[in-house]
């Protein structure tokens, strides 16, 4: 009888760490296929810049599994005249970055995309020139608008998790998450929000407005 007791609870020993692995959670930050972490702003007189980097999946599918992911930092410029074409030059990481920008006539923007890593800096100096013109040159100090106590990527997951473990629970077995992240770095009137969209396999997407400090859901969109 007592070996029948031993035999019984060592093989319910052996089937818990089983029953573990299939009950937790899987790590939601390994199934984002874009994260904007980092975004600067700045206007000097007509002139308005806009900058952002992002690790985002390439190419780019919103198809709810995630691809290879590369190193973005955007830079768009509101131009006061889009007559001319620009070129921009800026230093971050202690390295200097200098290219010409694309008009975008549909946005009405001239912009640019490098690979590089995350920028530290909470200012960059962007200097505009003309190609065709000498005489004109344009800097813009854009500043960081990312505050001290916006969440890191791994609390506002889980921030947001709990508050929709439901619908993050539908797509997922404990092993295998059936979907994909987009979380975008938002700033309004000097406080931090987080796009966060929640992509299944079917192309569906949740959308979900999140506090920057908190994680707290705001608004929701289907």
């Amino acid at each position: 009888m007592k070996l029948r007791l031993f035999a019984a609870t060592a093989a319910l020993l052996c089937l818990l760490p089983l029953a573990a692995a299939c009950s937790a959670a899987p790590d939601l930050a390994e199934y984002v296929s874009e994260y904007r972490s980092r975004l600067y702003s700045g206007t000097e007189g007509e002139y308005t810049v806009v900058a952002s980097f992002s690790e985002r999946e390439t190419p780019y599918c919103a198809d709810g599994n995630v691809g290879n992911m590369t190193q973005v930092f955007e830079v768009t410029l509101a131009a006061a005249d889009n007559t001319r074409t620009y070129a921009v030059q800026f230093c971050a990481g202690g390295k200097e970055y200098c290219a010409e920008l694309s008009f975008d006539s549909v946005r009405m923007v001239h912009s640019y995309s490098q690979s590089m890593p995350a920028p530290e800096e909470q200012s960059v100096a962007f200097t505009f020139t003309d190609t065709e013109d000498e005489t004109f040159s344009l800097t813009v100090t854009a500043q960081s608008a990312r505050l001290a106590e916006t969440l890191e990527l791994p609390a506002l997951l889980d921030a947001v998790y709990a508050a929709e473990r439901e619908r993050f629970d539908a797509l997922s077995d404990g092993r295998i998450f059936r979907g994909e992240l987009y979380v975008r770095l938002l700033a309004e009137d000097g406080e931090n929000y987080f796009y966060v969209g929640l992509t299944d396999r079917d192309g569906r997407t949740y959308s979900m407005l999140a506090d920057g400090a908190t994680g707290a859901i705001l608004a929701t969109h289907e």
